[in-house]
């Protein structure tokens, strides 16, 4: 799939593509993420009727937000293991990590998957949480949801402490920037969302609860701002520079 994904995806022309050929790390990743898509899908018990069958196809929704989520940090893993093709104990540390996150990532995903469905549809499913609790579990999940993208942080944070060694040109010095800047927008939205659900909860579980899941609205207008920012700056560099394109 990672060697797909490459020959469809448009490179940019100022990047050398240091991971040309996927790792035995970067083949274990996408393992574990086939894994995780499995455990995601197949968790629930077999339908034996007709009942069953149905409850089982109202969860397909949530279930494609879910898998959607997976699949935007596999891409970020997949983006800059193309770019950076980096080695070394700390990477291999950084990226068990990460391995190790993913498939606990499943299970507060999966919970949140069959919530949604039991919300939206009222269906019978094996989800025991009260209204008290929710806060609880948003706090539990926007946890989660920071420390994947703190790994990620992490990798580019790597990359541009070893910028003489990959020989980073200076387009690819501001893509590395850019993308820990991206990645730290990733991080801070979940901790936004943590620290409103503590400090209303004791007030009004429901505003807790409303209110810490609309944060995560904040990824749309951060990540265009961010979005508009490295363009102009990227261009401003091809423009100053004879050597991009």
């Amino acid at each position: 799939m990672r060697n797909q994904l490459r020959t469809k995806s448009e490179r940019d022309p100022n990047i050398h593509y240091r991971g040309a050929s996927p790792s035995r790390l970067d083949n274990l990743t996408d393992a574990v993420f086939g894994i995780a898509v499995t455990l995601l899908i197949f968790n629930l018990s077999d339908p034996d009727s007709l009942q069953d069958l149905l409850i089982f196809t109202k969860t397909l929704p949530a279930f494609l937000v879910s898998i959607g989520f997976l699949i935007i940090i596999w891409k970020d893993h997949v983006r800059f293991s193309e770019v950076f093709g980096m080695q070394g104990p700390w990477f291999v540390f950084l990226n068990s990590l990460f391995i190790a996150l993913i498939i606990f990532y499943v299970y507060p995903l999966r919970f949140l998957t069959l919530f949604m469905t039991q919300l939206f549809f009222k269906t019978d499913l094996p989800v025991e949480i009260s209204p008290q609790e929710i806060p609880d579990f948003m706090i539990y999940y926007g946890f989660v949801a920071f420390a994947l993208y703190f790994i990620l942080l992490g990798f580019y944070q790597l990359a541009i402490r070893k910028r003489k060694i990959l020989m980073l040109n200076d387009y690819e010095l501001l893509f590395a920037r850019s993308q820990r800047t991206r990645m730290i927008l990733m991080c801070l939205v979940p901790l936004l969302s943590i620290l409103l659900v503590w400090l209303l909860r004791d007030f009004s579980v429901v505003w807790a609860s409303f209110l810490g899941g609309m944060m995560y609205g904040l990824y749309t207008p951060a990540i265009i701002i961010w979005a508009k920012k490295y363009k102009r700056a990227a261009n401003k560099l091809i423009e100053g520079n004879p050597d991009f394109q």
